[in-house]
């Protein structure tokens, strides 16, 4: 009994004095959108008042991609090539959780969330230009 107490106060006085003193960073998320590079994801849903709007077929769908720079693309994948979508910047805020983009005269505000796998779930809040809810997905291989 008396070696047990011994070892569970060694272990206390251990695991406490590690990190006494010690200063935690935050933990950064914007690698989670790009990847350290670049990141293509595809908005797998859009749900707007309780249904998803989404097309159906993949090549239909819309792409967004977040570069480590801070700009970001948003645009039809069937128009990959043609010409540059929708380009803007964004922030994410680590702590909150919270996805902002930034094109020319919209700012689109998002709650986001991670869901099972690398899902994402935009959720727009009140200050958002952009009234409706999306799921990304990364882009799928062909």
């Amino acid at each position: 009994m008396k070696i047990l107490v011994i070892l569970l106060l060694s272990q206390l006085l251990l695991f406490s004095s590690c990190s006494t003193g010690i200063e935690l960073k935050p933990v950064k998320k914007d690698a989670l959108l790009h990847d350290m590079n670049s990141k293509v994801w595809m908005v797998d849903k859009v749900v707007q008042n309780d249904s998803n709007v989404a097309p159906r077929i993949n090549l239909d769908k819309d792409i967004v991609v977040f570069y480590k720079s801070g700009r970001c693309v948003f645009q039809p994948m069937k128009t990959l090539g043609d010409f540059v979508g929708k380009q803007g910047e964004y922030s994410l805020d680590s702590e909150d959780m919270k996805l902002s983009l930034y094109f020319l005269a919209e700012k689109w505000d998002f709650n986001l969330y991670l869901s099972k796998g690398d899902t994402l779930i935009l959720e727009p809040t009140k200050q958002s230009d952009l009234k409706y809810s999306m799921v990304l997905v990364p882009f799928p291989e062909l």
